[in-house]
């Protein structure tokens, strides 16, 4: 369920987010591919999601992707380029409306791009309860972080933001629009190419304020970014907020410090990452904590074998992530697993195995429901206290789905902003390649249903809601209510 690109909440590495630093390593030079090749991959790419996804049309009609499709179709009269095919086959994909429906990676004329300083989009945005609010702007350019975004070159929000969304694979627009802000600068070069300068306009003390801005190269928007003065929520913490309440941010479910992504899962960060999550309830037990705040915000999510862990520590009874586990049955999904199978050194093999049996008895397009062992409370001493749950809108993933299994099962409290992410989601993502340009698509395979057996697609809703500012500032406004409340018994 750990979206690779587009889940990573706002964690930086040299001022950016992983999103785009993965992106600069330098590419080969971009192919052209003739009108047949790029049909080719067209038809495979919408033949493949039709076989594989579990559910396709669930969202978007099968008369509106027919329309497009046959539009995009006859749109290939002329050689295209790598870059071009990809920006319309990922707005193809998105048109699923499913977060895990996509051409996985960036576009390969980004890097490119950005290595011989091509010029971006210079603001970075937040999108809040219907307004467009600037996080961050170059310093002395008549725009700053606060400031309501009324329009980009005469544009008003909903009709831009459509534009650049279009690219985004997501449920909802609210969830598009926060994997937007992971880079808005990506998304605007996806939309809109190459642009010397951008005129927005702002509302200030009431009034439309219109400004030019000049597009920047990522470096300067490097140092725009870098002076942003909000708290950051990046890695793995464990600390006493007082002498009742523990503080506990995990971290991603997974080894973000991984050089491969084969290797995010590996056995030996797990048994790392176990002894993290070990020692800290050890300590919270020796000091008598009562409360625990569990932090699950900017979380891009991972896998239940780093989550279940942590659940383990103050589970109440035996949990699963999913009250079914929806499978549709396809070549495509046969070959995605039988490919993991034959790395003998999957972490994944068991379960693989366990699905090719699963395939074996059923036929193409049957959906089979795989059983999702329970996972059992911890053996020994246990966390016993009162467990509190932050999320945010940048939580993703596995990090939805553990705040929706805890509570479902009643295991905690959660606390702060609905998610934009999804409780009951299709996901369970597997992949195929495109024959010419071997583009690999991203798909899920399974309809996940959360715990409490709800089958409509629906964020986490927090028991109790925080509002928070719409852009970060210094104080972290969530963590001070929820350790005010718990202080106060409300």
């Amino acid at each position: 369920m750990f979206q690779t690109l587009h889940s990573f909440a706002r964690t930086r590495c040299a001022s950016f987010s992983l999103l785009i630093c993965a992106s600069l390593v330098p590419s080969a030079q971009a192919d052209e591919f003739t009108p047949a090749q790029a049909r080719a991959d067209l038809e495979r790419l919408y033949t493949g999601l039709q076989s594989a996804e579990a559910d396709l049309f669930a969202s978007t009609p099968k008369a509106v992707f027919d329309r497009h499709y046959e539009e995009l179709y006859a749109h290939y009269h002329a050689s295209v380029s790598e870059g071009e095919l990809f920006s319309d086959l990922q707005k193809f994909a998105a048109l699923a409306n499913h977060g895990h429906t996509r051409l996985e990676g960036l576009s390969p004329a980004w890097s490119d791009y950005v290595t011989r300083d091509g010029k971006l989009f210079p603001l970075s945005l937040s999108v809040s309860q219907g307004e467009v609010l600037v996080a961050s702007a170059p310093a002395d350019s008549g725009v700053g972080p606060g400031d309501r975004l009324l329009s980009i070159d005469g544009k008003a929000n909903p009709i831009w933001m459509q534009e650049v969304t279009k690219f985004i694979s997501a449920e909802t627009p609210a969830l598009a629009y926060s994997l937007m802000g992971q880079g808005d600068f990506y998304y605007f070069w996806l939309a809109y190419g190459e642009r010397s300068q951008f005129e927005v306009t702002v509302e200030r003390d009431g009034a439309p304020v219109t400004v030019t801005l000049a597009a920047v190269t990522l470096e300067a928007l490097g140092e725009n970014i870098e002076l942003e003065s909000g708290f950051e929520l990046s890695g793995r913490e464990a600390r006493q907020i007082d002498d009742e309440i523990g503080y506990l941010r995990p971290g991603p479910f997974l080894d973000f410090e991984a050089k491969a992504a084969e290797d995010v899962y590996n056995a030996d960060a797990l048994a790392a990452y176990q002894g993290f999550i070990d020692d800290t309830f050890a300590s919270f037990l020796e000091n008598g904590t009562e409360h625990l705040i569990l932090d699950l915000r900017d979380n891009p999510g991972g896998d239940v074998s780093f989550s279940d862990p942590v659940v383990s520590w103050f589970a109440t009874e035996p949990f699963r992530f999913a009250s079914d586990f929806r499978i549709r049955v396809s070549d495509e999904t046969t070959a995605s697993n039988q490919a993991r199978l034959d790395l003998r050194d999957s972490a994944a093999g068991g379960v693989s195995q366990t699905f090719a049996d699963l395939f074996a008895s059923a036929e193409n397009g049957d959906m089979v429901s795989f059983e999702i062992p329970e996972t059992a409370p911890r053996e020994g001493e246990r966390f016993q206290g009162h467990v509190h749950v932050l999320v945010n809108r940048s939580s993703y993933s596995n990090a939805v789905t553990v705040a929706a299994m805890i509570q479902d099962y009643g295991f905690g409290t959660i606390y702060g902003e609905e998610t934009r992410d999804m409780a009951t989601t299709y996901g369970a993502m597997e992949h195929f390649s495109l024959p010419h340009s071997n583009f690999k698509v991203g798909y899920p395979k399974a309809h996940i249903i959360r715990p409490n057996g709800e089958t409509r697609s629906h964020p986490v809703t927090p028991d109790v809601v925080i509002t928070v500012p719409a852009v970060r500032g210094a104080e972290d406004v969530m963590l001070r209510e929820t350790v005010r409340r718990i202080q106060q018994g409300e």
